[in-house]
């Protein structure tokens, strides 16, 4: 009987390609990495500048994001609360204006 190895069990070899890498990258920030594709991960990003900024960069974005939804909680929900009758009416007609025009009014500040 022929036993198998425990690389071919887990089907995830320690050497992996740039596009392994990356898909082990965007899934470590979903959930925890079993400890093999860690490894595998953490072996590949020592050795390719290239996926050690993605996960750089996908790091920063996620953190961008996070803050963002921070600060959305923070504000009104809506940015018509903000403006006053008057303010959206005159929105509305130069809107109308612009539409009539081609957008030129708007475009060039041409205002009543």
């Amino acid at each position: 009987m022929k036993g198998t190895s425990w690389e071919e069990e887990t089907k995830l070899p320690l050497v992996t390609s740039c596009k392994q890498a990356a898909r082990l990258v965007s899934i470590s920030f979903e959930r925890r990495l079993t400890l093999r594709e860690f490894i595998t991960m953490r072996i590949h990003l020592l050795s390719c500048k290239t996926c050690n900024f993605y996960r750089r960069e996908i790091s920063a974005l996620r953190r961008l994001f996070i803050k963002h939804e921070e600060l959305l909680d923070n504000t009104p929900p809506s940015g018509d609360e903000c403006l006053d009758e008057a303010a959206r009416k005159r929105i509305k007609e130069a809107l109308a204006r612009s539409t009539k025009s081609g957008g030129s009014e708007v475009a060039n500040g041409d205002e009543q």
